[in-house]
């Protein structure tokens, strides 16, 4: 009889009904081992790229490190695949491809244009200016670096902590546990301000609704890698504190930090978290209606 995809034959895995059977059901035994792995990942990612990647003057380093990047965010897929098949015996339907590349392309899109309401906005107020920067050389190593970078934050903090506690716990706990997470580790930037901080929990919240309403991780990468590829390489400014390497634009600021977001950029600006607060407010309407806002009590153990 042949053997389902993704699951175990009794050879390949505990017994159901031993500790470590039990044990594979559990949330936060699911939550640890899931995000072991991704962080062997970026250990064996950041030994490779100073082992291997020559310094920046060398002509090489450019196109080492796109290759790097782009193979430590096809590294981090599979990881994951890998430990959903193994750990939760079930295809990794979220990084359905069929699904995810129209959804990944609108994000992107969706990404950029909030970035551009942003600055439109800052720029009829007369707070932003622009001038050619750079122009667009340099741009494919960023778009990269923010895509593997993108691909990591959302299988933690998506993918991982707000699905399986979601499982848990419910929409609203996951939503709360993600996303103060995603905020502490942005808390820790050069630059952050409490109104940065803020920005960044209400992006994580628009993030994990955005996941809620499609059960699909790549609308939610697309849309963080649009936002930080705007911020950063096409308006120049700093992302989470970040400076960009390489922009189209530079941007100047002038006016008060809370308009402008100060150090840590314009995601610690009012105008953003007014927009985050539109779109979120929006997309939980949505969802609610839909009825695919999960209610349930406490439980460790899951299927």
């Amino acid at each position: 009889m042949e053997t389902p995809a993704g699951s175990l034959t009794a050879s390949e895995s505990a017994s159901p009904g031993s500790l470590l059977g039990r044990m594979r059901h559990w949330g936060p035994v699911r939550i640890l081992v899931y995000i072991v792995a991704i962080a062997l990942v970026v250990i064996v990612s950041g030994i490779i790229s100073h082992k291997l990647i020559p310094q920046a003057l060398s002509p090489l380093h450019h196109y080492l490190l796109i290759a790097l990047n782009l193979l430590s965010a096809f590294a981090l897929i599979a990881t994951y695949s890998f430990v959903t098949r193994r750990l939760e015996q079930r295809r990794p339907a979220e990084l359905s491809i069929r699904i995810g590349c129209p959804l990944f392309l609108y994000g992107v899109v969706a990404g950029v244009g909030l970035m551009t309401v942003v600055y439109a906005v800052l720029w009829g107020l007369g707070q932003a200016s622009f001038a050619l920067a750079a122009g667009t050389g340099g741009l494919v190593g960023t778009f990269v670096a923010y895509f593997a970078a993108a691909i990591l934050e959302e299988l933690a903090f998506r993918a991982v902590l707000f699905r399986i506690v979601e499982h848990m716990a419910g929409t609203t706990l996951a939503i709360v546990v993600s996303t103060g997470l995603f905020a502490l580790l942005h808390g820790l930037n050069p630059g952050a301000t409490g109104m940065g901080i803020a920005g960044v929990a209400l992006a994580g919240i628009v993030f994990s609704l955005l996941y809620a309403l499609t059960r699909n991780l790549w609308l939610v990468i697309g849309v963080h890698l649009g936002w930080n590829f705007a911020e950063g390489s096409l308006f120049g400014a700093q992302v989470s504190g970040a400076d960009a390497a390489h922009s189209v634009l530079r941007t100047t600021l002038a006016g008060p930090e809370l308009l402008t977001g100060g150090g840590f950029g314009p995601e610690g600006s009012v105008i953003t978290i007014a927009l985050y607060l539109l779109v979120a407010a929006a997309l939980a309407f949505k969802i609610a209606r839909d009825g695919a806002w999960h209610k349930r009590s406490l439980k460790l153990s899951l299927a």
